[in-house]
C-alpha cells in the first residue's frame, strides 16, 4: 500500500530542495515564480551571492525549505 501524505509528512515534515546552476541563469527568479515568493531571494544585483545554508521558506507553504546555490 501506498503512504498517505499525512503518513509522510509525519515521518518527514519538511523537504529540503536545492536548486542548482550556474550564475545568472535564474534559479532565484524560477524559484521566486514557482513558489510566490516576491523577490525574497532574487540577487540580480549581485549575481553569484547566494548562500546554500541559508533557508528559504515560504510563508504560503512551509513544508518545503529551499536553498539556492551560487
Amino acid at each position: 500500500l501506498y503512504p498517505t501524505t499525512d503518513e509522510i509528512f509525519r515521518i518527514c515534515p519538511r523537504f529540503r530542495i536545492l536548486v542548482i546552476g550556474k550564475t545568472g541563469v535564474g534559479k532565484s527568479s524560477i524559484i521566486n515564480h514557482a513558489f510566490g515568493v516576491q523577490k525574497a531571494f532574487a540577487s540580480n544585483e549581485q549575481p553569484g551571492k547566494a548562500d546554500i545554508n541559508t533557508e528559504h521558506i515560504s510563508p504560503q507553504n512551509d513544508k518545503f525549505v529551499l536553498h539556492d546555490s551560487q
